[in-house]
Formats: structure tokens, C-alpha cells, sequence
């Protein structure tokens, strides 16, 4: 009995497949890995020149970013600087009272709210208690001629302290040429600014029947 050999063509077959095999193995357990070994590290170096571009970036704009600094600061003290540090019942009181006497409008009675927050200064002042942004708001039913009533918006409009006029309702009385109406003020004052309050020269305040108290004498 004859025994089987191969032949050389099948022996080249066998290698040409033995090859392709050892060919898919590399791919499949070598080539592959170190591909996406290559792209974790592509994508690494991509991140690290973004992080090394923002940190010259920020090296180059040092200075400006420290001129800019500086004026915002500025600018935070320029505003603490037009605003009182607080506002008490009684300077509102006063401020009313002499705009009763100086322009002349009769005010039959008065509302408070003193505290109304109306904004946060988060971050303005390193190291040191955010300011505060708050207004007093006073309601005032009024009486007065046209004059008088010019004479009271430009009388608010020249107060040191920050004062407003949101809201005004005015009706004009045809049989004795007054106007009626309502009016809010708002008075503006910045708490935890470092600023020490200021009282008041409140001299003048008479009680009677003819004051904004309403008092007996």
C-alpha cells in the first residue's frame, strides 16, 4: 500500500494559508491594539496643545487681564462711593418733611418698606462681604398745584442720595385746579460696603396737626 504524500503545489497552498492566518492573528491581536493605542494618544496630545494654547494665552493677556481687574474695582468703589452704607426710617420721615416744606405739596399720610433687595454684588470685593443693592420704597397720597408738583420731580431729582419716582397716579381737580394723586419714591443705599452711616441733621420736625404725623399738640 502506497502512502499519501503531499505535493508541492498543496504544500504551497497549505503556506499561502498558513501565512494569511498568521497575517488576521497580527491584525486582529497586534495591529489593532497598537491602532487604538495611537488614537488615545493622538487624542491626548490634541488635549494637552489645547491646555499648553489657553495657558499662553492666558500668560499673554497677564497684563491686560490685570489692568481690567483693577478698573472693575475701581469701578465697584465708584459705585459704593453714591450710595449710603443704610437707610433709617427717620431720614425717610425727614425727606419727606422737608419736601413738604420746601416745595409745598400736602401729604396726607405715609407707607414704608424699607428693605427690598434688589440686587447681590456676588464676587465684586475679594475676600470681603458681597454689597448689597437695597431700596426703601415710600407711598405718599399728595396734594398740589402744577408748580408745586414740578417743583417736587426736580426736587427728587437733585437729592445726593439715589432717589426715584417709579410710579405716580395724578388726577386734576378742574373746581379747584389741584392735582390728587399717589406717588411711590424710592430711596437707593448699598449695605456691607465698609462705609460707615451718616446720621442726619433732622431739625425742624414740629409736631401738630399740620405735620406728616398727624400728631395733637
Amino acid at each position: 500500500m502506497k502512502k499519501m504524500g503531499m505535493s508541492d503545489s498543496e504544500k504551497r497552498l497549505l503556506l499561502i494559508v498558513l501565512a494569511l492566518l498568521m497575517l488576521v492573528c497580527a491584525y486582529f491581536f497586534g495591529f489593532q491594539k497598537m491602532m487604538e493605542k495611537a488614537q488615545v494618544i493622538e487624542v491626548n496630545n490634541a488635549q494637552d496643545s489645547a491646555t499648553v494654547a489657553a495657558l499662553e494665552d492666558m500668560v499673554a493677556r497677564q497684563a491686560e487681564t490685570i489692568q481690567e481687574t483693577e478698573e472693575f474695582k475701581s469701578y465697584i468703589d465708584q459705585v459704593i462711593e453714591k450710595y449710603p452704607p443704610d437707610l433709617l426710617q427717620e431720614k425717610s420721615i425727614y425727606l419727606v418733611q422737608q419736601m413738604e416744606d420746601i416745595v409745598g405739596v400736602d401729604y396726607s399720610s405715609i407707607s414704608f418698606v424699607m428693605q427690598n433687595i434688589l440686587m447681590n454684588f456676588s464676587g465684586a470685593r475679594d475676600g470681603e462681604l458681597d454689597p448689597v443693592g437695597c431700596y426703601a420704597a415710600l407711598s405718599l397720597p399728595f396734594s398740589a398745584d402744577y408748580e408745586q408738583f414740578k417743583s417736587l420731580l426736580n426736587y427728587t431729582a437733585e437729592q445726593k442720595d439715589r432717589t426715584t419716582i417709579p410710579n405716580v397716579s395724578v388726577a386734576y381737580d378742574q373746581a379747584t385746579g389741584i392735582l390728587r394723586g399717589s406717588l411711590t419714591f424710592r430711596m437707593y443705599y448699598l449695605t456691607n460696603t465698609g462705609k460707615v452711616y451718616e446720621d442726619f441733621p433732622a431739625t425742624g420736625i414740629e409736631s401738630g396737626v399740620s405735620n406728616i404725623f398727624q400728631s395733637e399738640k
